[in-house]
């Protein structure tokens, strides 16, 4: 009887000790969870950024083209009035 509650003693003492070893490796994870839920956020807030960013180039160069081709007849008409002259 005394070698069972021996055994079973080890055991328990075995089980305590992984016990506290997979709590301090699950705060662990929590920790690198929470890091990695910050890098999220920040990835995220750089790709919107990226979004907005290609929204205004889109916009500028869609006044880039419609300027280039109101100047493209300003100059037309400049060009006719010369040929008139000239």
């Amino acid at each position: 009887m005394e070698e069972v509650l021996k055994q079973l003693e080890s055991r328990i003492e075995e089980l305590v000790t992984i016990y506290r070893s997979e709590v301090a490796r699950s705060a662990d994870l929590e920790g690198r969870i929470g890091e990695l839920e910050t890098e999220i956020e920040k990835l995220n807030t750089k790709l919107s950024s990226e979004s907005d960013a290609h929204d205004q180039v889109k916009a500028l160069e869609t006044q880039r083209d419609e300027l280039a081709g109101r100047l493209e007849k300003v100059l037309g008409l400049i060009d006719g009035v010369l040929a008139e002259k000239g």
